[in-house]
């Protein structure tokens, strides 16, 4: 799977590489959350979490208003108790296609190759993930 990857996103760059004028925008993207537990119970745990991620990607071509992403990223986890699988940091490569709707959406499906250090432990963990995923926005005092 992870050579399957590897090599669709590289036949994808070098088809494109070629032609400069191909690409068409350089989109980076961030997301981030902090978070604090105030538990009503003795039985959780009082917790702080900093979660996110950061990424640079390409747009190499577009078909009506889809387009061919590709991009490297970095994503990270810390929480406050130390817990193992929240204190995570690592890169991670992908190729997406990606549509932004004016109504206010977007819908985005591809591929990643994720690697991530659990640095409390020191371990490592390598995944390929196929996925798709989508937001929306609206605001309710504008009616049409």
């Amino acid at each position: 799977m992870k050579q399957l990857f590897l090599s669709a996103m590289m036949i994808c760059i070098m088809l494109h590489a070629v032609q400069a004028q191909a690409i068409e925008g350089f989109p980076g993207k961030t997301w981030g959350e902090f978070s604090r537990d105030f538990p009503l119970d003795s039985r959780t745990i009082n917790n702080s979490l900093l979660q996110g991620w950061i990424e640079q990607g390409v747009y190499w071509c577009s078909w009506n208003s889809v387009k061919l992403n590709t991009y490297g990223n970095l994503r990270y986890n810390w929480d406050e108790k130390g817990l193992d699988w929240n204190n995570t940091i690592g890169p991670g490569v992908g190729i997406a296609l990606e549509k932004f709707f004016p109504t206010g959406a977007f819908v985005r499906g591809g591929m990643e190759y994720d690697y991530d250090k659990l640095f409390r432990s020191g371990t490592t963990n390598q995944k390929a993930v196929i996925y798709v995923t989508w937001y929306s926005w609206w605001d309710l005092s504008k009616s049409k």
